[in-house]
């Protein structure tokens, strides 16, 4: 990745090897080299330095709030607000519309987001301090809402990316928040969230149903605004996104199980800011599997999660949040069409365009490539050749990592008897 290295960044340590980053995330410094060009990256495109003035910080939040996991159950929280107002703000939490932008159109949007912070125990979203109420009252919003935050000291740049999560830009101490104008609150977000005797389940597949967004859902599922009263919690923002994408996908996979099968394999893909995602659906029951791979070196490995018919039981540890991110549009997609199929995922990741941008990429990426026309096969072989061609890496690679085919090849059918 050496585009991201500046000019006038110095080359300390070993040389810039783009593999650490996915493990490093731009704060453990794995690479050796001092400043981390990721950073000095973050710091570049922000504007944050020139647009801030004193410890008052106003702006629209997109709207977005930040719930970080260390120290849980006592964790960092609070609003993300840029120095900006206006609709401009929106487009900040809108990662649908980004797959067509630039990296750089992308991280510059995010990178303006101040994250603010205070220490809040989880179960302060039952009984909400003041500043923390405001924040749960502008997380209802589906649109920007003027704000002011106080600060105690000038955002600086720390941790600026995560596996999961969106970029962020720097972070600051908060000493209080509060709302300029009323948010713009969708009649089923305050209908649900005013419930307090409505399952947090429940709660988010009613919302997704009527059309909530994904990053909607998110926000109010990590300030603490959906379940009963008494077991509402702040929910760090990363644990928050898979939790969406998993009760969403487990409501659809028991839909998909009452629909007919499909008739061919179908291969969809699509290719986006250093992302492949192909997706082959082959006719049978429903069986998923994510093979991810990252391309460097000249055998690169792959690794894999996989489910059958009764889905998982355990969490998917090698393919993680990128796993429940494309599980939920490959349902989505079989129970519009009221079909059920097999499916396997293959991810490749190419690592000198990739930056850390979280896993909503590939749950947008392999939407993209659902919406346009598949190419059909009638034969298994045919259709793992078609993916192939989509690839960079050997299908042969992909099949020595993958644990479902071979007892997708094998299982009887009831086509078998006719």
């Amino acid at each position: 990745m050496p585009q991201m290295r500046l000019t006038n960044q110095p080359k300390v340590g070993p040389s810039f090897d783009e593999r650490v980053c996915s493990q490093c995330m731009g704060h453990r410094a794995l690479c050796g080299i001092r400043p981390c060009p990721l950073v000095m990256r973050a710091v570049s495109l922000s504007k944050i330095d020139s647009a801030f003035r004193g410890m008052s910080l106003e702006g629209s939040s997109p709207p977005s709030v930040f719930v970080g996991s260390y120290g849980y159950p006592k964790v960092l929280a609070g609003p993300l607000v840029p120095p900006i107002r206006g609709e401009r703000a929106a487009l900040m939490e809108q990662p649908d519309l980004w797959l067509d932008f630039s990296m750089d159109e992308i991280l510059s949007l995010r990178f303006s987001l101040v994250r603010t912070k205070q220490l809040l125990p989880v179960d302060a979203a039952v009984d909400p301090p003041r500043t923390l109420a405001e924040t749960q009252t502008m997380a209802l919003s589906e649109a920007p809402t003027d704000s002011e935050a106080l600060l105690l000291k000038r955002p600086e740049f720390t941790s600026v990316f995560s596996e999961r999560t969106l970029p962020i830009g720097p972070s600051a101490p908060l000493k209080s928040f509060q709302l300029e104008d009323n948010p713009k609150v969708p009649r089923p977000v305050d209908k649900v969230s005013s419930d307090t005797d409505l399952r947090a389940v429940e709660a988010v597949t009613t919302l997704f149903d009527e059309g909530v967004r994904q990053e909607h859902l998110t926000r109010l599922f990590s300030v603490g605004l959906l379940g009963t009263r008494k077991r509402r919690r702040l929910v760090p923002t990363e644990w928050s996104i898979t939790a969406i994408d998993d009760i969403v996908s487990k409501r659809l996979h028991k839909k998909v199980l009452r629909h007919r099968t499909i008739n061919d394999f179908l291969v969809f893909s699509y290719h986006a800011l250093g992302n492949t995602v192909t997706i082959l659906m082959m006719p049978g029951s429903w069986q998923f599997e994510v093979l991810e791979c990252w391309l460097s070196g000249p055998r690169p490995s792959v690794i894999s999660d996989h489910e059958y018919a009764k889905g998982r039981t355990t969490y998917a540890k090698n393919v993680v949040g990128a796993y429940y991110a494309v599980r939920l549009p490959v349902l989505k997609y079989m129970d519009d069409n009221r079909r059920q199929a097999g499916a396997l995922v293959f991810l490749e990741v190419n690592p000198k365009e990739w930056v850390p941008l979280g896993v909503w990429r590939f749950r947008e990426i392999a939407k993209r490539a659902l919406t346009m026309e598949p190419k059909k096969f009638t034969d298994l072989e045919e259709a793992l050749e078609g993916a192939g061609q989509t690839l960079v890496n050997t299908m042969d690679r992909y099949l020595e990592a993958c644990e479902t085919i071979e007892q997708y090849r094998t299982q009887t059918r009831l086509t078998d008897f006719f």
